[in-house]
């Protein structure tokens, strides 16, 4: 099998957060058991491709463009942006699509809000190609509301919702399949994102003498308004005026997208004196990450809209219990699987009092230290759900165009 995804961004574009992370480990999953396929039965005809663009912010990646490059074991095509910022658009990969499009038994496209998604999925069905789309949460109520008088939302409106009953659409989290019920079932499924996470507990819990009078938080994503840190910030200064005996400390993990917002998140934190309470830690990866999320004794997210959120997933694989919205779509897994409390979206007295449940459950956060590695790493297995895309792939491949 022969599978292309497109997606506006690639790694090493990880300004993009979790989406970029999240994609590339798919095509890499992919990859990898088509492989392993590949030696099983002596053959070489399967195989992963990726185009994108050079994005990278409002910069360009710099790196060789037009030409496929081998990037962690998937084939990648990076063609250059006519256009610097998101709507990237790119000439040569429309051009590479149009000319290739029939030559793939799968087209999986990321993201929706973007000409490389709009466009990609019009010259397929053009050609009459099945394509996959993947809006990764940009379809959500959240998303459409900040662009409803927007060109893009008059598009959405007359010609997007027309190009998406027409191809097959790939949710993360069943949460979205509300904001789609205008697809019909057989052209859904929901499939989870795959991550990148330890084989094994760092065990740096075990080094950790938790005390009640530190309470560390931790907050890892995108510093960007959608994720509710507002209302984070306004439950912490709460909690602080009830609370003396317990020393609450965020650390913010994450890049700015706004140098403005991320001003005004200062200016929110000094007037609530908060200043020695939270910790702006910057970007980071790999070990570092893991070892900072192990080391904390709670995760909040409490987002506006989040179509999945892989850093729940990350933060499970060590351990650490986590605190979200209702709006993640994470959130009803969390409950099913008692890994952690979910608050109220846009709500503060909603996460303070789910916070304060969470600190004063030491016996609930102390099972999901235990119990949540080996249940992440079960649901959540590379190579299990690779071949699930792929027998998802092979299904609609067989199935009958006029379906």
């Amino acid at each position: 099998m022969n599978i292309l995804h497109i997606t506006p961004s690639y790694k090493p574009a990880y300004i993009y957060g979790g989406t970029t992370v999240s994609i590339s480990r798919l095509c890499e999953a992919q990859a990898e058991f088509l492989n392993n396929l590949n030696q099983k039965n002596n053959n070489s005809e399967s195989k992963v491709t990726v185009y994108t663009t050079t994005a990278n912010g409002k910069e360009e990646l710099n790196i060789h463009n037009n030409k496929p490059i081998l990037v962690d074991g998937v084939e990648v095509w990076y063609f250059k942006r006519q256009t610097k910022d998101h709507t990237h658009f790119s000439i040569g990969l429309l051009k590479k699509l149009f000319q290739t499009a029939q030559n793939f038994d799968a087209i999986h496209v990321h993201s929706w809000w973007n000409t490389v998604a709009l466009f990609s999925v019009l010259i397929c069905i053009l050609k009459g190609v099945k394509v996959i789309v993947a809006p990764r949460g940009m379809l959500g109520e959240y998303t459409l509301k900040s662009q409803k008088k927007s060109p893009k939302s008059i598009f959405h409106k007359f010609i997007g919702k027309k190009l998406l009953k027409k191809a097959y659409l790939h949710l993360t989290a069943q949460i979205e399949r509300e904001e789609v019920n205008y697809i019909r079932d057989s052209h859904v499924f929901v499939l989870p994102n795959l991550l990148s996470i330890p084989t094994n507990q760092l065990k740096i819990e075990n080094q950790k003498k938790e005390t009640m009078t530190i309470f560390k938080l931790v907050f890892m994503s995108r510093i960007h308004h959608k994720k509710g840190l507002e209302i984070l910030i306004e439950a912490i200064s709460q909690f602080e005026n009830n609370h003396s005996k317990i020393n609450l400390q965020l650390d913010l993990i994450g890049k700015s997208e706004s140098i403005e917002y991320e001003n005004s998140l200062r200016k929110l934190i000094s007037q609530k004196y908060l200043e020695n309470k939270v910790n702006w830690i910057g970007w980071l990866e790999g070990n570092q990450k893991f070892e900072h999320l192990e080391k904390s004794d709670l995760f909040v997210l409490p987002s506006f809209n989040e179509n999945f959120a892989n850093v729940i997933i990350e933060c499970l694989s060590t351990g650490t219990p986590v605190l979200l919205s209702d709006k993640v779509g994470l959130a009803d897994y969390v409950k099913e699987k008692d890994l952690g409390w979910v608050c109220k979206t846009n709500n503060v007295e909603s996460l303070l009092q789910t916070l304060q449940m969470a600190i004063e459950d030491k016996i609930k956060r102390e099972k999901i230290r235990k119990t949540a590695p080996p249940i992440i790493q079960n649901d959540f297995s590379s190579q299990k759900l690779a071949q699930k895309y792929i027998e998802v792939y092979q299904k609609i491949k067989d199935t009958s165009q006029t379906k």
